[in-house]
């Protein structure tokens, strides 16, 4: 299979892996490419970075536990599409993980040894002259604070690295790759730029005719005022559009080596603005992310013939604070809307599958306690509850937010699950009734088990995850017309 490295730079990079990771568990396609996640971040001890990490990991070993003893024809399965790390597809002794660069427990001085240097030296001048004392002193160890002037300097190196020799020697013909960063902060628009400087100058001659897509992410939130009292001061949301545009100049004469330049942004300011802490940056999750990870899945599935239009920017159906399927923009709907519909109802009647004390199809297929006590079925879970679930709150919380679901439903009666694809109630001798719950989806399993009976009973995760969805797939369809 080919296969898109997914260069994802600092913390906007990662929260756009996080949101193309939640439609891939959803069964949305990627043009038949595998996925290589690259996270670059010098931040290590940034929570949502381990977050990220570990959500990776979670999904590559439930599609491992799914699709390693069977390859199911249907074309949209959850968690079918590839994701691996770096260090398992070169197979080349690097360390286990998607990210490879180097915690530097440094400050920007020492890094540069500026304190080697003889003050009468003339290197020692013109570093006084571009640097201050404070910048001089920042901390690497938590990354580039929105100084792309740090960045640039620190991340200039990662050419000789390890991991990208063994990037390069891996990369083939038909391989694909895309950038992710934010071009408002320090380290997404600080690597940008370098990183497709070194692509294009690569020693591979795949690397360097390649078909490279990039997303420079500009501002889609603000953060809290810094006050004088706080230790977190060092980042000023009030200079993102100043950064933004002088990155968009800079790239202008120096970003021309791309086939396709997504371009995306939000100027909605939240009223509840993201606490401005370097150390932890736990940001919910925001449509612009998700707007962002359909570019990834645009650029797999787009052929680039002759002199073709390569800059792409992104509009609201309609503009609006409340999105949902209606108005998020008729491409992005076709491409997302049945999937996460589906994976989303998955994760309400899946509880209620496991708990229900009698059902033919737990019995016939051997659904029994130890599997919903096995290995794969907590993976699973804990990827749910973690991740998905939090994913899909977040994106409903912000001032510009995403919500096509009526997460305030505590049970499984799904007629209204869907913002615009309610289910209207059936009257039966004046009572009003909705027949739309677990019982449907299990009844469906057991009628269609026989039409899967090319993947051994022995694969029960395999067989539990393909029917569920097929059942969900086909019920969801007959019930739910989302105008």
């Amino acid at each position: 299979m080919p296969r898109l490295f997914v260069f994802a730079i600092g913390g906007t990079g990662a929260r756009v892996l996080k949101s193309l990771t939640m439609l891939l568990a959803s069964g949305v396609k990627t043009s038949g490419y595998d996925i290589i996640p690259i996270i670059i971040d010098p931040h290590k001890d940034l929570p949502e970075l381990k977050d990220c990490k570990n959500m990776l990991r979670l999904y590559s070993k439930i599609h491992k536990s799914l699709f390693s003893g069977h390859q199911p024809a249907s074309e949209r399965i959850f968690f079918q599409v590839n994701m691996q790390s770096l260090s398992e597809t070169a197979k080349s002794g690097l360390k286990e993980g998607f990210d490879f660069d180097e915690r530097i427990d440094e400050t920007f001085g020492e890094f540069l040894s500026y304190n080697a240097i003889d003050s009468q030296d003339s290197n020692r001048g013109l570093l006084d002259l571009l640097y201050n004392e404070q910048t001089l002193n920042t901390k690497l160890s938590v990354g580039f604070k929105g100084n792309p002037n740090i960045g640039s300097v620190v991340l200039n190196s990662f050419e000789d690295s390890d991991w990208y020799k063994s990037f390069e020697k891996i990369f083939d013909s038909g391989d694909r790759i895309f950038v992710i960063s934010s071009i408002f902060g320090g380290t997404g628009a600080s690597g940008l730029p370098l990183l497709i400087k070194n692509l294009r100058k690569s020693k591979n001659k795949e690397i360097k005719s390649a078909f490279i897509g990039a997303l420079p992410v500009m501002p889609y939130f603000k953060l809290s005022e810094p006050d004088a009292e706080s230790q977190h001061k060092d980042i000023d949301s009030n200079n993102f559009i100043t950064k933004t545009k002088s990155a968009l100049s800079y790239y202008e004469g120096h970003l021309q080596q791309v086939n396709a330049l997504y371009y995306l942004a939000d100027p909605h300011e939240q009223s509840v603005p993201y606490v401005n802490d370097e150390s932890r940056q736990n940001n919910k999750a925001h449509l612009v992310e998700l707007i962002g990870a359909s570019a990834i899945l645009d650029f797999a599935g787009r052929d680039f013939i002759g002199d073709s239009e390569n800059q792409f920017q992104y509009s609201l159906k309609m503009g609006t604070s409340d999105v949902d399927f209606r108005n998020i923009g008729e491409d992005l709907n076709d491409r997302i809307r049945t999937e996460l519909i589906n994976y989303h109802t998955f994760n309400i009647i899946h509880p209620y599958i496991k708990t229900m004390p009698k059902a033919t199809v737990k019995d016939t297929e051997g659904f029994d306690q130890d599997f919903f006590r096995s290995g794969f079925i907590r993976d699973l879970e804990e990827f749910n509850t973690q991740y998905f679930q939090a994913w899909l709150s977040g994106l409903g919380e912000n001032d510009r937010r995403f919500y096509p679901f009526n997460l305030s439903i505590k049970d499984d009666r799904l007629h209204n699950m869907v913002i615009g694809g309610e289910v209207g109630e059936r009257t039966m001798l004046g009572f009003r009734k909705v027949n739309y719950d677990t019982s449907n989806f299990i009844n469906q399993m057991e009628s269609i088990r026989k039409d899967f009976a090319a993947i051994p009973s022995a694969l029960k995760a395999t067989r539990y995850i393909v029917l569920a969805e097929e059942a969900i797939r086909t019920v969801n369809a007959n019930k739910i017309k989302v105008n």
